[in-house]
């Protein structure tokens, strides 16, 4: 009996020795290396039958596993792996040590993907890590611009079903709507339109509506939204 407490005690010690680190899976040498960082990373095999179905739209971000970073809660962070995101289960995939895709079910804080292609990256980060008194609905939300004010995008997905006429076979098709949250001064808004930043931004009102004047902002688009958000925290004083 003693020696099973001193064999935990001893397991707790490691486990704690590795927290707060960063992990390049790449450069791991060896699949014992690599053993010794993913098991922390704890999932359960992803079946695709459950999309066999779908004719249109998908469940993911992008369909292709993207390199990039996982962040988990306790601060453990996991570079240059494959991954891709579920947004209609809100569920992170992995591709583990054995070639195999995983769903994690480790608690994950951020999700960065790298975009190899266009050279650029995004950065969701979980509705749980979002620092705010309201409670945003449980998804990961790309985060587009952040300072004092932070632009957030959602990729609400949505699976409708319908069984075509003289058909026994369901078919799904995944909607997907994209949103915008504005996190400033704690407090979580969904906007729509330009007006609704500029009157949400309340002591830069003018300087803000002299910059949609000047830069002729009229449509209610991402870009200018993110223009916007990042013009406000350039603005000296804040």
């Amino acid at each position: 009996m003693q020696r099973l407490v001193i064999c935990c005690y001893l397991s707790l010690i490691y486990l704690n020795a590795i927290c707060q680190t960063t992990v390049d899976v790449d450069k791991i040498n060896g699949a014992g290396g690599i053993l010794r960082y993913v098991f922390t990373v704890a999932g359960t095999p992803f079946v695709n039958a459950k999309f066999s179905k779908v004719v249109e739209g998908s469940p993911f971000f992008d369909e292709q596993m993207m390199r990039g970073s996982i962040l988990l809660s306790e601060g453990k962070e996991y570079r240059n792996i494959l991954v891709r995101l579920n947004l209609l289960e809100t569920q992170v995939n992995y591709i583990n040590e054995k070639q195999i895709e995983m769903i994690a079910t480790t608690p994950i804080s951020e999700v960065v993907l790298w975009d190899t292609i266009n050279n650029d990256h995004h950065r969701f980060v979980f509705s749980d890590y979002i620092e705010t008194t309201d409670k945003p609905e449980k998804d990961f939300y790309e985060l587009l611009q952040t300072g004092k004010a932070g632009l957030y995008k959602q990729y609400k997905k949505k699976m409708l079903e319908s069984k075509p006429y003289g058909s026994a076979t369901v078919e799904q098709s995944i909607k997907t709507e994209m949103r915008y949250f504005v996190l400033f001064g704690g407090q979580w808004t969904r906007i729509k339109k330009l007006k609704e930043i500029k009157d949400l931004l309340t002591d830069k009102k003018n300087e803000i509506q002299k910059f949609i004047t000047d830069k002729t902002l009229t449509k209610d688009s991402e870009a200018n939204f993110e223009a916007i958000i990042a013009y406000y925290n350039s603005l000296p004083g804040l």
